[in-house]
């Protein structure tokens, strides 16, 4: 069985047994003939259905079988909606309008707008747009046809940082919040990156860069100066998702150099030559799994995903020196590939969540559907 979520819509998919890697064009599923011992392709593409939906990432919502069957369904109705859990899991209402596709979430500093990323399903482009809650108005924050992912907000709210893709690879780039003004770029390199945090006082733009032989890693952006960005953490193992602490004297992130996706907090050095370093030592914060760390803005608690979906929380004291409680689970998140957002408080959580059952869009199956191929 080829799969992803229901297929792969732009990674392509092989299925050896039937000889052909299927992928998707925009909407149509095409198929084309691959020799899996070999690796090579051995024929022209072949259009095999129309108006195969996807979820606005690298999944496509087909399926094909060893047996030759294949199985597609179109993109259905907007069906991702956010909403306000507590730290119990009750919902306590919605936000906004639904989109197709709603893959990460941002609060701002004053908590009175969201950044969100959202995708057409039936379209490759991705961008930001805002959310303002007393109005509940939504605005369109970026209009590149490229992607436009992983909104993060300034100290001062004034700002929004961003990672797009419309140099052919994932850059940095900074607009104001008001929406006026063009999208400035911040740096341009050849490893793909994106923003995950900026310090409290606004000096400095933590980022991951993906680079082939130390793979993710954690680089610092100065926002002020020459701007030229310097390593923070490189290792051989998988950095990401760095999270400054409330008074960025800390550092929360995510790495698997235990063999698992674990949360770790280490010192920050605010006085080295290049304005900020990592301190000695390091803590381990989760326990079995964790993913995404997001410090409650007091700095006293850490939120992070674990490996079942479940929102966990730790209470943490860093003075005078760093001391964390034992994780505690709140309650499980819908959806394991999106990023959610907590409130200054720690009280409330914003999340994306489907609100539409993808049943409701019927599924169509062909049988042999390689022996059309042959035609």
């Amino acid at each position: 069985m080829v799969s992803g979520q229901f297929g792969a819509a732009y990674a392509p998919s092989v299925n050896p047994m039937l000889g052909h890697l299927l992928f998707l064009r925009g909407t149509t599923l095409v198929a084309r003939p691959f020799d899996a011992r070999r690796r090579e392709l051995t024929g022209e593409p072949v259009p095999v259905a129309e108006e195969v939906g996807n979820n606005g990432t690298i999944f496509g919502f087909f399926a094909a079988s060893e047996n030759g069957t294949l199985a597609y369904r179109s993109a259905g109705p907007a069906n991702i909606q956010l909403s306000w859990f507590d730290r119990g899991g009750k919902l306590l209402g919605q936000v906004g309008d639904p989109a197709p596709y709603l893959d990460y979430v941002a609060l701002s500093p004053d908590q009175t707008r969201a950044a969100r990323g959202e995708t057409t399903a039936l379209s490759l482009n991705a961008d930001i747009w805002l959310l303002e809650f007393a109005r509940g108005r939504r605005t369109r924050f970026t209009f590149n046809p490229a992607r436009d992912y992983y909104p993060v907000w300034s100290p001062d709210g004034a700002h929004i940082a961003f990672s797009s893709s419309r140099a052919g690879r994932y850059d940095l780039y900074r607009k104001a919040s008001n929406g006026t003004g063009n999208d400035e770029l911040l740096l341009m390199s050849a490893e793909n990156k994106r923003p995950m945090s900026w310090s409290s006082d606004g000096r400095f733009l933590l980022y991951t860069a993906v680079a082939p032989k130390t793979k993710s890693d954690l680089w610092v952006l100065p926002m002020q100066g020459d701007r030229k960005p310097f390593p923070l953490l490189v290792t051989d193992y998988n950095q990401s998702w760095g999270r400054f602490s409330p008074d960025s004297r800390w550092m929360a992130y995510q790495s698997d150099e235990s063999g698992t996706d674990e949360i770790y907090v280490q010192p920050l050095d605010l006085s080295s030559a290049t304005g900020v370093s990592l301190g000695a030592g390091k803590t381990l914060i989760s326990k079995g799994g964790g993913m995404r760390p997001i410090w409650r803005r007091d700095g006293k608690e850490l939120f992070y995903e674990a490996p079942d979906r479940k929102v966990m929380a730790v209470e943490v004291t860093t003075k005078p020196a760093l001391q964390a409680g034992v994780p505690q689970p709140l309650f499980q998140v819908p959806d394991a590939n999106i990023v959610w957002d907590v409130s200054t408080d720690g009280k409330r959580f914003l999340i994306p969540v489907p609100v539409v059952e993808t049943a409701q869009t019927p599924i169509t199956v062909v049988l042999n559907w390689t022996a059309a191929l042959k035609k």
